[in-house]
């Protein structure tokens, strides 16, 4: 694909999230920049406390994307972030507001936890995506996220897209009530780098998944079944699933997303216990 065609494809997909976003929480926001980083053995603690601190000073210096927070249950000890942008100008003025602040400086003294990192710049796809608006209203009592990224065959998102298209069908049949939001990774990962994110309150969700996707393929039939293991197999390269955890101290979110579960997301400080007087302590032994 030619610098040409990429620009135009990242702009009509940007167009199709821009639409839906106009609205306070009913779809996922159209660009989203991820960062991974890469925990030593052992930090992990120590990150919570220096992500927290990060997060705080980022709402004091009311930096202008808010932050959802994650820590990974499975693969190798990692946290990942994801920074809500309605456009790639925004990404700009982030970063602005970056430097000028002290996050810069928490910033370095947090990369003594790292043993590396990366970034990733990623747009939404509403026409991949499932019960969006659902996703999007449930996310603040969500507990976790599993993360799924595809690598598509070179020259062929125009099959997956298709092949996503038939899955989302069969979910509507079948009734699925787990929301999906896809994102196309544009820059910061190899081309054909595909994200599905999927939010749920509880880990209920992997013990009927054997069963929703027995559902899935029944909605689909026999015939419909084949066609998407033959279209999986020649538009897919690989695919791997990550489990997060949502964590509500390294997250930067706005205050109408944290009154979805102000229990969750702003928790009341518990008091320390005042140590009892010396003579309550005499007393008691008498």
């Amino acid at each position: 694909m030619t610098k040409t065609l990429s620009v135009f494809f990242v702009g009509s997909l940007l167009g199709a999230g821009f639409a839906l976003s106009a609205q306070e929480l009913t779809a996922p926001p159209p660009v989203l920049r991820i960062f991974r980083e890469d925990i030593k053995e052992g930090k992990g603690v120590a990150h919570e406390r220096s992500e927290s601190s990060f997060m705080q000073a980022a709402a004091k210096a009311k930096y202008p994307a808010h932050v959802l927070g994650t820590t990974a249950e499975t693969g190798p000890s990692q946290a990942w972030f994801f920074e809500d942008h309605s456009s790639f100008a925004a990404i700009g003025e982030t970063d602005a507001a970056f430097e000028k602040s002290e996050l810069a400086t928490l910033d370095a003294a947090d990369g003594e936890l790292r043993s590396g990192s990366r970034s990733l710049i990623a747009v939404y796809r509403p026409d991949l995506s499932y019960r969006a608006k659902e996703l999007a209203e449930k996310l603040p009592k969500a507990r976790y996220v599993n993360m799924i990224m595809i690598r598509v065959r070179l020259g062929h998102d125009q099959g997956f897209a298709e092949l996503g298209k038939t899955m989302i069908a069969a979910a509507e049949k079948s009734g699925d009530d787990q929301p999906v939001a896809t994102y196309q990774i544009v820059s910061g990962a190899p081309v054909g780098t595909y994200m599905l994110l999927e939010p749920t309150d509880s880990l209920k969700t992997l013990d009927t998944a054997a069963q929703r996707s027995r559902a899935l393929y029944q909605a689909m039939g026999d015939s419909g079944r084949q066609q998407v293991e033959k279209s999986v197999a020649e538009t897919m390269i690989n695919e791997e699933s990550t489990l997060l955890t949502i964590n509500p101290k390294m997250s930067y979110v706005s205050k109408e997303f944290a009154a979805g579960d102000p229990g969750f997301w702003m928790p009341k400080p518990v008091r320390a216990a005042r140590p009892a007087s010396k003579g309550a302590d005499k007393t008691a032994t008498k």
